[in-house]
């Protein structure tokens, strides 16, 4: 059986001379973005409801409002905390922001973002002044790309270019520099997880991934996901499981091997736990 874990996303673009799409989150579908990476740049509108955020090894617990800027090849997700969350993903490659002409605006802005060799923030609170204006520009975005006026796509791109001036104009907010900087030390084990979480994992070995001692890879690894090891497993394998569960192709014992449970007992009670209904139960009614 092959699993379809979450890791490099083949995301969807409609046309690949214009390569951007743009994807509603809601409930009754699945309203999840499972951990995954593209080589695609990403904006995301918290449009309701919150959702808890993972871009790179930083989290962020997001109300309606906030919005978060994903760069390419940063593996992220988002998490509904309610029924009623709800979110739009704006999907661009950066052929739509690059400029091969002679002004300089490719060397000193974009290549420094597609190389990641400034600090670029993910995170932008609601009430903040810089969400305000990347706000009104993704919004304007959504209307042109879905209404298709005569001219959209150069509105698109120009918008697509103001939301990216606007990141630069906060990029220099040392305070998240050294906040970044502190949690980056887990990214190895949140990588190896975005495409083997079914496969078993020890504080031990997850440690040694990050040249860590045991503890302090704990004490990091919770104050930057809100979650033991052990929960952050539990959360992917459960998700997965649901997807795979949706499918109805496997039977609930195949889908908790699949996942990484040997114990179908407790593969229940932690699928319960997370879904507030078993997995025969989940089954059943998707």
């Amino acid at each position: 059986m092959s699993l379809m874990l979450s890791k490099k996303e083949h995301t969807q673009i409609p046309d690949q001379t214009f390569p951007i799409n743009i994807f509603h989150i809601h409930y009754p579908e699945p309203h999840i973005i499972p951990l995954h990476w593209h080589e695609h740049l990403e904006w995301i509108i918290i449009a309701n409801g919150s959702f808890r955020v993972q871009v790179g090894s930083t989290f962020q617990d997001l109300v309606k409002g906030d919005l978060v800027f994903v760069n390419t090849k940063q593996i992220h997700s988002a998490f509904p905390k309610s029924r009623d969350s709800e979110l739009y993903a704006i999907v661009f490659n950066d052929s739509l922001i690059r400029n091969l002409g002679l002004d300089n605006t490719e060397k000193k802005y974009i290549l420094p973002l597609l190389s990641k060799d400034r600090d670029i923030p993910s995170y932008f609170k609601a009430n903040s002044p810089e969400s305000l204006l990347i706000k009104e520009c993704l919004m304007n975005v959504m209307r042109d790309y879905f209404d298709k006026p005569f001219g959209y796509e150069l509105l698109v791109k120009a918008r697509l270019l103001e939301s990216i001036g606007y990141i630069f104009q906060k990029a220099g907010d040392t305070s998240l520099q050294k906040q970044n900087q502190e949690k980056g030390s887990i990214d190895p084990v949140l990588v190896h997880l975005s495409h083997s979480s079914h496969e078993p994992l020890s504080i031990k070995q997850a440690a040694s991934m990050c040249c860590l001692s045991p503890n302090y890879f704990c004490s990091l690894f919770k104050k930057a996901t809100g979650k033991t090891l052990t929960e952050y497993m539990n959360m992917l394998r459960i998700h997965e499981a649901e997807h795979l569960l949706r499918t109805r192709k496997y039977t609930v014992q195949q889908v908790a091997f699949m996942v990484g449970y040997t114990n179908l007992t407790y593969f229940g009670r932690v699928f319960k736990k997370l879904k507030n209904a078993t997995p025969s139960e989940y089954f059943k009614n998707n």
